[in-house]
């Protein structure tokens, strides 16, 4: 299946912002959800409701996008997202797939080499990338798909009932702290919807009007220094900086990346305790750190010089009525796995078809409390694995240290862990006889052929669950009820092996090593791609079909 996608032209956007398309702001206005927050995690939200049939209004405070870098980091599994909507090979064209990472000394010998190939999602195990790049392309998506975008509006207010929620509104009157034209005064807006989601990050204006604590998960702030560097010559070779590098120095750990999308370089600097934050925003600083690694003024400029500090926290509560917590509003951690910006993109994949499901009467809202029982434990595990690498990578007792040092260059090469399943809720129960590690992970997709198509298996399938297995799932095999629920469910059936005569054609073989490596031969996917539960043969499916319709049931599905 051969598309062309051209380059998508980059350059700085000022978003149509309807509130300067309007003479007045309306006394009220109607949608089915209003996001606060459109940041990336925002975009995405609002791209796959509205994908799905349902009016979303966004709301953000500023008047423009942030114009610097942030975030930089995609997984494969985000990837297989942006695949969703239709975005993933313009972002595969902007971003740039990161091979390995390389632990190195101060003296830069290398300790290890952790190499990145493939996902299981269907990409890249990791993607770096420049945020002012890829936002582009998600508002794009986001207006084309008809959401509703209003900049430069401010959530001041927030009452539900049994029926909906109600976000009251006004212009903003400052873009970051500094003072913009508001020619519509003290006006106010009331925004009635059925749900309130809110991606207005970890300070989140939504999260603290309910009261919702945060807990602290105890990694001590630390502060470094971010310069993202925009290369004159994009195709520069910087032998020094192949790729990325993590260095363990005790004096002053840093990490360096050639390839933040296909035009910049970032490098981060740890201040030691009693460095002066304004002494590192000098412009002496920057290039005195950017000089070891043959970078100068006359090779390209810093498009951002910035000292943040980072935290690991996460909400007590994710859904109060029918307001519910994504991205960083709902967690937060340290940025050595970069898994902030996609634990915020698996919230809004997980509430893409539970609000939806809600929405059309199929559901009770009682169904969206395995929201946050799936995600929370999920969240918790991915901050642990962030904070156990940062307290790795930021070691400066020297004894420590060394010990450190000499296990890399004893031990086999390191793998980095893989991700946890997500926590109870529309997934097999981890203590069942019957639950395997593929259940409530991303299901495994690769490249199928039907006729003289070939491409990832989701772009065959229409967005739904699916049944994938490895001979054909006929429908002679369930009983009259257990057809009739998987047709209320528009469950797809997939039947892709290596076989001439297979629905889908294996061409890669990846299938068939998947089903033989775990002993699985089928695969119930949710409309998240993630496994509900998986079986070894196909005659035990009509009782995971039977399992799934009573998990539903009890979660307030068909209700």
């Amino acid at each position: 299946m051969s598309v062309n996608h051209p380059i998508p032209e980059i350059k700085p956007v000022t978003p149509a912002n309807e509130m300067d398309q309007i003479d007045h702001l309306p006394e009220r206005m109607e949608c089915d959800v209003v996001i606060v927050g459109y940041g990336p995690v925002g975009m995405i939200q609002a791209a796959l409701l509205a994908q799905r049939g349902l009016k979303v209004i966004v709301v953000e405070r500023f008047p423009t996008r942030y114009a610097l870098g942030r975030a930089g980091h995609f997984d494969g599994e985000t990837f297989r997202t942006f695949q969703t909507i239709g975005i993933a090979q313009d972002m595969e064209l902007l971003v740039r797939p990161m091979l390995q990472w390389q632990l190195t000394t101060a003296d830069m010998e290398v300790l290890a080499t952790i190499k990145l190939g493939e996902s299981g999602a269907g990409w890249k195990d990791s993607y770096l990338s420049y945020q002012p790049e890829f936002e582009v392309v998600f508002d794009a998506k986001v207006r084309e798909l008809g959401v509703r975008v209003f900049m430069g509006l401010n959530a001041i207010g927030i009452e539900q009932d049994a029926n909906g929620a109600h976000l009251t509104v006004k212009p903003s009157d400052d873009s970051i702290g500094v003072p913009v034209e508001n020619k519509h005064g003290d006006a106010t807006c009331v925004i009635d919807a059925k749900f309130i989601l809110a991606a207005d990050g970890a300070r989140s204006f939504v999260r603290d009007y309910l009261n919702i604590g945060r807990r602290d998960l105890g990694f001590k702030a630390n502060a470094q220094l971010v310069i993202d560097f925009e290369h004159t010559d994009p195709d520069r070779d910087l032998e020094s900086l192949p790729e990325v590098f993590q260095i363990l120095d005790v004096e002053r750990p840093r990490l360096a990346g050639r390839w933040s999308g296909g035009r910049f370089s970032r490098w981060e600097f740890h201040l030691r305790e009693g460095e002066l934050r304004e002494d590192f925003l000098k412009e002496e600083t920057c290039w005195n750190f950017l000089a070891h690694w043959g970078v100068h003024p006359g090779d390209g400029r810093v498009a951002r010089q910035a000292v943040y500090t980072f935290e690991s926290k996460i909400a007590e509560q994710w859904r109060v009525g029918r307001v519910l917590l994504i991205g960083d509003a709902a967690h937060t951690m340290p940025p050595f796995r970069g898994q902030g910006l996609c634990s915020g993109i698996r919230d809004a994949i997980n509430l893409s078809w539970k609000l939806p499901a809600v929405m059309s009467g199929e559901a009770d809202i009682k169904f969206l409390d395995s929201y946050q029982s799936e995600r929370v434990p999920h969240a918790e595990e991915v901050i642990a694995l962030s904070m156990a690498f940062g307290k790795m990578a930021l070691m400066m007792d020297p004894e420590e240290a060394r010990k450190r040092d000499e296990m890399f260059r004893t031990s086999p090469a390191p793998v980095a862990p893989p991700l946890p399943r997500i926590g109870d809720g529309l997934v097999r129960d981890i203590d069942s006889p019957y639950a395997h590690p593929t259940d409530g992970r991303p299901s495994f997709q690769a490249r199928v052929a039907r006729g003289r198509e070939t491409d990832r298996l989701d772009e065959f399938l229409t967005p739904g669950g699916s049944m994938v297995s490895r001979t054909p799932a006929l429908p002679s095999l369930f009983t009259d009820k257990q057809q009739a629920f998987m047709s209320k469910l528009k469950l797809q059936t997939a039947h892709v092996s290596r076989g001439a005569t297979a629905q889908y054609i294996d061409i890669d073989g990846e299938y068939d090593m998947l089903y033989r490596t775990t002993g699985r031969k089928a695969f119930l996917v949710r409309p998240d791609h993630y496994v509900y539960g998986s079986v070894a043969s196909l005659d035990d499916l009509p009782a995971l079909i039977d399992e799934l319709a009573a998990n539903l049931a009890t979660h307030g599905w068909g209700a």
